[in-house]
């Protein structure tokens, strides 16, 4: 044995025995979000929970549910899974996360929680919170902005808003990542009046080998979508998917009254009654906004730059890139541009751009000389009487705020950035996930600006893990507007996930 150990080399042994080292690749599971299936979306009997998670797309995932009984017997359900935009997301793995639904059959209708795992065995399953229903009245129009991320322009961010409102929506919900102190004062009391709803979007946390807030495709626009088309189902009948900068407007804007988009998609829906979907073109609009004042009051602001807005892009064979507004209860999933999965036979309806469009109200930084010629006039008069109205309503407390100064320049930067990123697409060879987020790193601004930023807890199931998220509160942000990283603050096991 002695003469064993002299001669033997136990560090060349082990050098031999890596080099058959396999590493397994856990399933690892974040979840965003779990809904009630409203019942009368159903064509089964029972009750049903859907779950929404952020996973890798080169893995296949099982997922059970536990639910109890007003007996106390358990009932395991192994929910059926589907990918949110398993089309052309689906041809290749270049932005290696994305988000899942899965479905879930459970004992109540109204169960405050279930118990979820990779696992058939709920002593491996984690405590999963169900969303309640925030509203009692149902809304003929609702909007769902994309996340906040490092918005800094308050004055895009009130054209929004205020459009959608005056032209007939009466909720709007913005997920918060990150936000001028300013913006989210001015949200604050928009929320306070009813108006909108905010909701965290943190950063995911950081798993032990990969940071997934870069590897999902647009830092998650299309999870945020479902996450909010499931959240306002139960009490939303159209809900609109966009930008903030991206409005349905009518074709004539010298038509416009208060009801003006609900009458248009009524109008389609009476026209295409298996419609679950419409899709609309958007038409950019030349838009300058104005040189403000450093430190200029909030009540000096008004619409007046749009009279300037006198240009739109002609509806043209070609097709521009689509908005989409949804009947809640027929659509499941939402890409950024289209709807994703329709439910029981309904069908996604394109919409001639010459019928409809969407407005692209973005900064401008090159005069169009072409287009087609519009006229605001009407549509400015409206915003500023309702907006004057809103100063001594809804905004009365920060009327007299000073607010940050134009960041228009930030507008230039990202646009000479995306730029650069369609060119590498042209090339059909990427060097990251098609994600604008590096568009941020040059920008150096002295803004105060506000984050969301979440806790979560891990669950260990024989080799897999399973995230959701605890708690997420609103702070500091990082410099250049940032959002911070969410931490992993709880976990039943001593590998992090």
């Amino acid at each position: 044995m002695a003469l064993y150990y002299r001669t033997t080399n136990i560090w060349t042994l082990k050098n031999i025995g890596d080099a058959f080292l396999s590493r397994r690749n856990p399933s690892r599971l974040i979840i965003i979000g779990a809904f009630y299936r409203n019942q009368m979306e159903q064509n089964v009997p029972g009750n049903y929970v859907v779950i929404q998670f952020l996973g890798d797309v080169q893995q296949t995932y099982r997922l059970y549910c536990f639910s109890t009984t007003q007996n106390g017997k358990q009932f395991v359900y192994q929910a059926h899974i589907q990918r949110i935009h398993q089309g052309k997301r689906f041809v290749n793995n270049i932005c290696s996360m994305a988000g899942f639904i899965a479905e879930c059959r459970v004992t109540s209708q109204f169960l405050p929680f279930v118990r979820i795992s990779t696992k058939g065995n709920v002593n491996e399953s984690l405590k999963l919170p169900i969303e309640k229903v925030s509203e009692k009245k149902r809304h003929k129009l609702v909007v769902c902005m994309a996340p906040t991320y490092a918005l800094m322009e308050w004055r895009i961010l009130l054209l929004g808003i205020e459009l959608w409102l005056t032209l007939g929506a009466s909720r709007i919900i913005i997920p918060i990542q990150s936000i001028s102190k300013d913006a989210f004062d001015i949200l604050q009391e928009y929320e306070r009046a009813g108006l909108v709803i905010l909701r965290h979007w943190p950063k995911w946390p950081i798993l032990s080998d990969k940071n997934p807030n870069g590897l999902v495709l647009s830092r998650g626009i299309e999870e945020s979508h479902v996450n909010c088309l499931f959240f306002a189902k139960p009490w939303a009948e159209m809900v609109a998917f966009t930008d903030l900068d991206d409005i349905l407007i009518p074709t004539q804007p010298l038509k416009v009254y208060s009801t003006a988009n609900i009458d248009i998609l009524q109008n389609l829906a009476n026209e295409h009654p298996q419609a679950g979907s419409f899709l609309f073109e958007h038409r950019d609009v030349r838009m300058v906004l104005p040189k403000d004042e450093p430190m200029s009051q909030l009540d000096n602001f008004n619409f007046n730059f749009l009279i300037n807005a006198n240009k739109k892009k002609k509806c043209t064979v070609w097709r521009m890139k689509t908005r989409v507004i949804v009947n809640a209860s027929r659509v499941d999933t939402i890409n950024m541009h289209e709807s994703g999965i329709n439910r029981l036979g309904y069908v996604q309806v394109r919409i001639p751009c010459h019928r409809a469009h969407f407005y692209h109200m973005r900064h401008s930084f090159r005069e169009q000389t072409t287009g087609q010629s519009i006229d605001m006039n009407n549509l400015v008069r409206l915003l500023n009487r309702n907006f004057q109205k809103r100063l001594k309503t809804t905004l009365r407390f920060i009327a007299k705020q000073r607010m940050n100064s134009s960041l228009t320049e930030t507008l230039d930067d990202f646009d000479k950035c995306v730029i650069e990123i369609n060119k590498e697409h042209f090339k059909l060879k990427v060097s990251r996930c098609m994600t604008p987020h590096v568009c941020y790193l040059k920008l150096k601004s002295e803004v105060k600006c506000v984050a969301s930023v979440g806790n979560y807890e891990f669950a260990y199931a024989s080799g897999d893990f399973i995230l959701r998220l605890m708690s997420a509160r609103f702070t500091d942000s990082d410099q250049n507007c940032d959002a911070p990283i969410s931490k992993i603050v709880k976990g039943n096991y001593f590998y992090a996930p």
